[in-house]
Parts: structure tokens; C-alpha cells; sequence
């Protein structure tokens, strides 16, 4: 029984390690109740140390590699973020917590701010998106929509 503990306890600290390592998880919200989670453990690229901050040219998440656990909301997902494609980052500087960057999603472009912490050899990243910022609109079924702002936490790989 000891050893199940145990066991069960490396195994979720290993769950939580590989997202602290390289991994986006995105919050959404429902109206009128209720959210759900879009995960992938897929970016490519990483953040540079300069000096007193970091920067990004490029960060890369297939669309395709983002899941929610519900295998029909995934679809829907996909089919909105345009599944062929990527979410891409670019240009993203960042000094003392803060930051801007360009997000491109659905084929939109458009400015963003975030903030950042240090953990370890990563960089722990929080925003949120306006999803009508980048044509994404009218996401419901049977009554429950979502809602436009999401919140996006990243952790970034930073290389020297």
C-alpha cells in the first residue's frame, strides 16, 4: 500500500515536471458556467537570455497537437484555429516580468502583452487572448458558449 502511495505521488510530480519543462495550457471559460482546459506539450522554440531579460523570435504550437480531452470539442477546436496551421509567436521581448510579442492565430496577427517568471531553465509565461481580436466568434452547442477572453499560461525552454 506504502509503495502505491508513493508511486502515485512520482507519477503525478512527473505530470506536473514535464509541463514545468515545455508545455501551453489554455483556460477556457463557458457562459453560462463551467470551463475546460487546452493543453499540448508541442512548442517549438525557445527564449534567449540577454543579459537583464529574454527574447523569442519564433514559437511554434501545431494546432493539430492542441487537445481538450473531448475528442468532438478537439475538432471544433482545430477546425476554428485552422487545423493545417500553427499558433505562432514572433518578436517577443520581455524585461523585468513583462513583455510584448506578436501572437499570430486563424491567420490574424495582432500585438500582445505578457508576463513572465523564471523556474529554473524556463520561462513560466501568463496572457490572455481576446478571441474576437482574431475572427474566432459564435463557438457554442446546446446553449453553452464560449467566452472571448482565454487565459494562456507557456513555459518556454530558455537556451544560452
Amino acid at each position: 500500500m506504502k509503495f502505491c502511495l508513493i508511486f502515485c505521488v512520482l507519477a503525478l510530480l512527473s505530470i506536473q515536471d514535464s509541463f514545468a519543462q515545455q508545455g501551453l495550457k489554455a483556460t477556457v471559460e463557458l457562459s453560462p458556467a463551467g470551463s475546460f482546459e487546452v493543453t499540448s506539450s508541442r512548442i517549438r522554440g525557445s527564449a534567449k537570455a540577454t543579459g537583464d531579460g529574454y527574447t523569442a523570435d519564433q514559437l511554434r504550437v501545431a494546432v493539430n497537437s492542441l487537445v481538450t480531452g473531448n475528442e468532438m470539442r478537439d475538432q471544433h477546436l482545430q477546425e476554428k484555429l485552422k487545423a493545417d496551421g500553427n499558433v505562432i509567436v514572433t518578436n517577443a521581448v520581455g524585461k523585468g516580468g513583462k513583455g510584448t510579442a506578436t501572437l499570430e492565430m486563424a491567420g490574424v496577427k495582432k500585438p500582445i502583452e505578457f508576463s513572465y517568471k523564471v523556474q529554473g531553465k524556463n520561462l513560466e509565461t501568463d496572457f490572455k487572448v481576446n478571441l474576437k481580436d482574431f475572427g474566432i466568434s459564435g463557438i457554442n452547442y446546446m446553449g453553452v458558449g464560449v467566452k472571448d477572453s482565454v487565459s494562456i499560461k507557456a513555459n518556454i525552454p530558455v537556451s544560452q
